[in-house]
């Protein structure tokens, strides 16, 4: 009992980071790109007050970098875990989730553009680019699921 739980400790290593491919890499690197994006400021009213990605539309940005990051991290800190099947292979989710971070700021762009007073700021372009990194990581991941066998 006790070697069972010394191997699930190891599934958690900095080891299993170090085992990160390119599509990891680019994955982590759009998530975390959108997480910085989401403390700039989005909005300004024109007299010093600021909006930041977690209003408005900016959830929609925020939960999306979420479900990219616990897939990203279910799926290679605890590889042996049971998981449910999901209905799409993990490199289209990793796509979807990059559309959905993009979606998120758009619409945030959208809306909040038609204000008289204020405007959009560069956190809102930040998360765009983090959201699109994030897209090409999931098309790197189905490249490299394509070379090597069955994606995950």
């Amino acid at each position: 009992m006790q070697h069972a739980a010394e191997d699930a400790a190891q599934g958690m290593t900095l080891d299993s980071l170090r085992k990160l491919t390119g599509g990891d890499r680019v994955l982590i690197a759009g998530s975390a790109i959108v997480l910085l994006s989401i403390f700039l400021p989005w909005w300004d009213n024109g007299y010093g007050n600021t909006a930041n990605g977690l209003h408005d539309w900016g959830w929609l940005t925020f939960l999306g970098m979420l479900m990219v990051l616990t897939l990203l991290c279910v799926r290679n800190l605890v590889p042996e875990a049971r998981l449910p099947e999901l209905s799409v292979n993990d490199p289209v989710a990793y796509i979807i989730g990059g559309a959905v971070e993009i979606a998120g700021a758009v619409v945030f762009w959208l809306v909040n553009n038609e204000r008289l007073v204020g405007g959009v700021k560069y956190g809102v372009f930040v998360a765009v680019v983090g959201g699109a990194v994030t897209v090409a990581g999931g098309y790197v991941k189905q490249l490299e699921a394509r070379q090597g066998g069955v994606p995950r």
